[in-house]
């Protein structure tokens, strides 16, 4: 069991801020996942781990009618919350330490964090206490409450360090830390729900209708949002879950809406009626939730819904409701929901469900996939192995399918945002047309008109497009799969030409050279193809040659590694005989009309990069006068100099916190084709310049952009994200203008 040490990664349970909201629409079986979602503890007849991805019982430990469960930083130890609490190592089988028992009330685990090695409980509405686990259980600090006054809610943050009282119209802030305490008091209402963001950056407190955004530290308003301008809710706001990187905030607004709300602003996003599919959408709606739970990112919502019978997803961002998690299995069946829960990466859904019509799962804990809406495994705790089912198959693509199909246009505002239904794999604008192609892990090319909001057409391909790219006419559009087969189309017919086995593997890069007969190609081999589209000959055949470091006690010296290495991106600068390839282990210029490389190009900085068609100037990353701080510029290739100065920068802001690890989004820039505008993206923030007079006209934030890209006519702006969405940005008004939506993708 060593692989199980993976347990002692962070683990971090974070309750629910009160006793009646942890009772209020949760399921009644306690789970703790581990952070990747690999490992899960349930309490069944007794305290069981399963490890979901070898789909064997790990432990069973002689422990039930636990309340809360976790998973805690030394390998093979759990936690048991009851009316006492117990520390048990199941792998010595034996109980290291126990909490016992105080109130009559039992015992709530307000937070355990890893990081500290922590833990902090309720008892009952007697008192909080902080104790330190490590090797030997130590009370830390006891903190009691006013019983008196009464309490509405308790809370403390991810990491064990803040707590978070309110009691009548106040809230007192404690530092689990230190021995600092500050009292905020609250006009015009009371605190009815507390919740931490995962950073602890801020304190949600409900007092009704609105929600207070409260900068802990100095326990001051720093925002609110309220419930009063999106109506189809009745009730108090309720506190559901923060976004990882805290900036977005999931509430219920009685027991049929839910609300996402911006928490640097207070705006709010996104208001979901809880609507059955008979309803119109300005009709109030009766459906209620018997059970519910919100995904670790907040973007979806999963609820046992009374009316219908059935487990329901909601997206929280668009008001959508998708398909059913268990359709004609348990719809109209009224199912009694023992456990209804999101994994921590949200693909999977763990379900305990009784009076459903499949054997298998009926009176079980299962696993469903998120995304084919069938069981993956059973859970019994009477077998060694969980019981593995089926996948509903995925219907075959047809041989009329892998031609090209003509797509009445979409309207821009109906359905989910998604241009894909799954991962989008390339985004790629025409230098001579206002059309936006899109490529995904789905086989299928789409064609937009991305300033109607219009889909036009799609391709469907053997394989899924892992590189596009037009030409500098915008005639012809070039696709590499990750089979490494070059796809070719004439942009006026949409009349495909002879197909290209490039025997590169996966495509990682196309660029296509003036003139449009060539085309340099990039594959997972180390050596880079320069192709003549007419006769498939390959012209030259370049060899990357990256660095590599060599040290010695006097230092270390960086030369050029003696073979290939993978390149992972072309670029060509316009109206010159540059053409830049660039590997993890370092970059090298070409020279086109030689073939030969360049070590010092005239004209051009140290790192650049090509911005596309029409644009005779280069994107580079400069040094700041502060020290670890970089400046985004425009290089005038023609005067060798600076011609702008754009956003300075830090590598922390190039990075975001996505469910769970660091994902770098880096920074990265675009030129409209009339040279009027420069968006600029660093991590999640962008900002559009005004080239003439460098000047930032308007600054915005998106989650997980990465490709930026201007419309012909420069117009718009196009920034697709990590998550399928493409957002297309009118260079007019400086606002948002729609995002793309093909209404054939539900989820």
């Amino acid at each position: 069991m060593s692989r199980l040490k993976i347990l002692s990664l962070a683990v971090i349970l974070l309750l629910s801020p009160s006793i009646r909201q942890a009772q209020a629409g949760q399921s009644h079986v306690p789970t703790a996942f581990s952070e990747d979602g690999r490992f899960l503890l349930i309490q069944m007849d007794d305290l069981v781990l399963w490890d979901l991805e070898s789909k064997a019982l790990v432990a069973k430990m002689p422990l039930a009618s636990c309340h809360q469960v976790a998973l805690l930083k030394q390998d093979g130890w759990v936690l048991c919350v009851k009316h006492d609490v117990v520390i048990y190592d199941w792998k010595n089988q034996a109980s290291i330490a126990t909490v016992p028992q105080e109130s009559r009330q039992p015992y709530t685990l307000l937070a355990y964090s890893n990081q500290t090695d922590r833990m902090v409980l309720r008892h009952g509405n007697e008192a909080v206490s902080v104790w330190q686990i490590g090797k030997k259980l130590i009370p830390l600090k006891h903190i009691p409450l006013d019983t008196k006054a009464e309490t509405q809610s308790v809370v403390a943050s991810s990491d064990a360090t803040l707590l978070a009282v309110a009691q009548g119209g106040a809230i007192r802030v404690h530092d689990l830390m230190g021995t600092t305490i500050r009292d905020m008091s609250i006009k015009g209402g009371k605190p009815l729900d507390l919740l931490f963001a995962p950073d602890r950056s801020v304190l949600a407190a409900s007092t009704g209708n609105m929600v207070l955004l409260i900068d802990p530290v100095e326990v001051s308003i720093r925002g609110r949002a309220t419930a009063t301008t999106a109506g189809g809710g009745s009730g108090p706001l309720t506190l559901h879950r923060f976004s990882p990187d805290g900036r977005r905030l999931v509430a219920g607004h009685g027991t049929k809406s839910y609300m996402l709300f911006d928490s640097d602003s207070g705006e709010l996003v996104f208001s979901t009626h809880l609507t059955s599919p008979n309803q119109g959408r300005d009709e109030p709606s009766s459906m209620n939730l018997a059970a519910v739970d919100v995904s670790s990112d907040g973007d979806y919502l999963v609820g046992q819904s009374a009316q219908l019978g059935t487990i329901q997803i909601w997206d929280l961002r668009t008001g959508t409701m998708l398909s059913d998690l268990c359709d004609h299995d348990c719809r109209n069946r009224d199912p009694r929901i023992s456990l209804l829960k999101w994994s921590p990466t949200g693909s999977k859904i763990m379900l305990g469900l009784t009076g459903g019509l499949n054997p298998d799962v009926d009176g079980h804990i299962s696993l469903w996939d998120v995304e084919t809406r069938s069981p993956e495994l059973v859970l019994d705790p009477a077998q060694p192995q969980a019981k593995v089912l089926a996948k509903r198959p995925t219907p075959p693509v047809t041989d009329a399918e892998l031609s090209a199909k003509l797509l009445a246009p979409a309207a821009p505002g109906t359905g989910p945002a998604f241009v894909h239904a799954r991962a989008v794999r390339a985004l790629v604008t025409s230098p001579s047309a206002n059309l936006l192609v899109t490529s995904s892990d789905d086989s299928l090319l789409k064609i937009w008109e991305p300033g109607q909001g219009m889909l036009l057409r799609q391709l469907v391909l053997s394989a899924p497009a892992s590189a596009l790219a037009f030409s500098a006419d915008g005639a012809i559009l070039a696709a590499g799969t990750t089979q490494g087969e070059i796809r070719l189309w004439d942009t006026q017919s949409w009349k495909e030409f002879p197909s290209y086995a490039s025997g590169q593997g996966q495509i990682n890069a196309l660029q296509f050279l003036t003139g449009n007969r060539f085309l340099v190609i990039a594959g997972k081999q180390p050596n880079v193809l320069v192709v003549d589209v007419v006769t498939r000959a390959i012209i030259k055949e370049l060899v990357h040659a990256g660095y590599s470091l060599t040290c010695d006690s006097k230092g270390c010296l960086r030369k050029r590694a003696p073979h290939g290495d993978v390149v992972e991106t072309l670029s060509l600068l316009d109206g010159s005989r540059y053409l830049l390839t660039t590997s993890r282990t370092g970059r090298v210029v070409w020279d086109i009309s030689t073939w030969n490389p360049v070590e010092e190009p005239v004209g051009l900085p140290t790192v650049w990069s090509g911005l596309g068609w029409n644009r005779p100037f280069v994107a580079t990353t400069m040094q700041a006068r502060e020290p670890n701080t970089l400046t985004l510029a425009l290089w005038d290739t023609a005067r060798n100099k600076v011609m702008a100065r754009l956003d300075t920068f830090t590598k922390r802001d190039t990075e975001v916190l996505e469910k769970g690890p660091t994902v770098a989004l880096g920074a990265s820039m675009a030129v409209d084709p009339l040279h009027r505008w420069v968006a600029t993206r660093v991590g999640e923030r962008l900002a559009v310049w005004d080239l003439k007079s460098q000047v930032k006209r308007k600054t915005f934030h998106m989650k997980t952009p990465y490709h930026l890209h201007w419309t012909s006519d420069g117009s718009y702006l196009i920034v697709g994200t990590l998550d399928r969405k493409v957002l297309v940005w009118s260079a007019e008004t400086m606002e948002p203008a729609h995002y793309l939506r093909d209404p054939s993708v539900i989820h």
